[in-house]
């Protein structure tokens, strides 16, 4: 059956080449590995005649059984595309089926903590393919719209104050907010100042922080040493040498972490694990009551999808889909190209995103961290998109030992 509904889906595809972009389709979904190729294939390139699709899917998976004349007639056996999208989700129901009995055999196998989770994501997935479908009404805008003219307008989740006017009331839901900077600058040192801003300001925010570079404990010792002011390296070599009244204190910050709404995950590294984690808690929150964190992109695998840009782009897709589905803000950090340290101009671009197009055109805020030319310990976001408010330059002191970022207040002459 499941070779059926590949075969069905690659037909009308090829019969119809701009339908791919009316589809949310995941290559690893196909288990057809000739058809994978061709999906790839019609992917990753602008050029939609049949000659062209199979020399890139021969160059994609060496092995094909499927021969041009193949092509051709499957080709001609898609009569028409209105069930494309109900073949794509029953393709997705078989293949998040197969995972869950995976999973399943896994975890009767060896009952640990990992596995229950893995677990968890896996029914989450099954779970969500039925979820609901938008049949275009926007009845439901309306009427809050009206609501809105007699009372007050709720804000978004508050951060740093500056940043907050800049996005017109806070982090809103819906919003893919972007941070990029090159290494060292302090992209994950800032992502641990911004949670930590909102959970001193809403003490029911949940915040799943996904760190792909870092341990669990890294990240831990960061929000501390923001906490505390004792630097991580410190939580990290010699916690045992300090003095006693910092012992205190940095094991009642430890005890207030656990009593955040703070997850940190580190070994979660696919978007598939991302997103079924960002389903399942934003999906039971009320407003404003929850945000998801990912350090970073580039290092997020996609299964699948062999150019980086492609993963790139299914990437930012995915995040700005489900922000839009649950209503939720999603910050994910990246790194930016290196060439602009050759640049006299050290000021970032959206142009030196690494990658991908598709992470600014997606994003509804971007910003860029970058030291200052005049003062060491001074960091400026430079807020370079914005679709819901200004742009503008916000400069926070930082110190770096303790991890904190302070903002600093605006000059009468900005």
């Amino acid at each position: 059956m499941n070779d059926d509904i590949e075969k069905e889906i690659i037909a009308i595809l090829l019969k119809n080449p701009k339908d791919i972009e009316l589809i949310n389709l995941n290559p690893e979904w196909l288990s057809d590995s000739d058809c994978r190729a061709l999906y790839m294939a019609m992917k990753s390139t602008e050029d939609t005649s049949l000659m062209t699709i199979f020399g890139k899917a021969k160059t994609i998976f060496g092995q094909m059984t499927l021969g041009y004349s193949d092509l051709i007639t499957l080709r001609s056996s898609a009569i028409t595309d209105a069930h494309l999208n109900e073949l794509v989700k029953d393709l997705h129901r078989v293949y998040a089926e197969n995972q869950l009995d995976q999973v399943i055999q896994m975890y009767q196998e060896a009952p640990y903590d990992d596995n229950l989770e893995k677990l968890s994501v896996a029914i989450n997935s099954v779970n969500s393919i039925d979820e609901r479908v938008d049949d275009g009404s926007i009845g439901a805008e309306a009427e809050e719209l009206r609501y809105n003219l007699d009372h007050p307008v709720q804000a978004g989740i508050k951060s740093y104050s500056q940043l907050d006017t800049c996005l017109a009331g806070g982090f809103y839901g819906g919003m893919l907010f972007t941070l990029g900077a090159r290494p060292g600058v302090g992209k994950t040192a800032y992502s641990v100042n911004l949670a930590a801003q909102m959970m001193s300001k809403n003490s029911k925010l949940h915040v799943d922080y996904f760190t792909l570079e870092m341990t669990k404990r890294e990240m831990l010792n960061r929000f501390i040493s923001r906490d505390t002011g004792v630097p991580s390296t410190v939580l990290r070599a010699n916690a045992n040498g300090l003095k006693p009244v910092l012992k205190q204190i940095v094991k009642q910050s430890s005890e207030k972490m656990e009593r955040l709404n703070l997850a940190v995950y580190d070994q979660t590294k696919t978007l598939a694990q991302i997103a079924g984690v960002i389903r399942r808690h934003a999906s039971e929150a009320k407003q404003n009551e929850y945000i998801a964190f990912i350090d970073y992109i580039g290092l997020v695998t996609v299964p699948g999808f062999k150019e980086r840009y492609l993963q790139v782009g299914e990437i930012t897709r995915q995040l700005k889909v489900m922000a839009n589905e649950y209503n939720v803000p999603i910050v994910a950090l990246t790194q930016l190209n290196r060439g602009i340290e050759s640049r006299q101009d050290k000021a970032p671009q959206l142009s030196d995103i690494r990658e991908s197009g598709s992470v600014e055109q997606d994003s509804n805020v971007v910003a860029f961290l970058s030291r200052s030319s005049i003062q060491d310990d001074i960091i400026n976001l430079d807020v370079r998109k914005n679709r819901e408010g200004m742009l503008m330059q916000i400069k926070y002191q930082f110190n770096g030992q303790g991890m904190k970022f302070q903002e600093l207040e605006l000059d009468s002459s900005d």
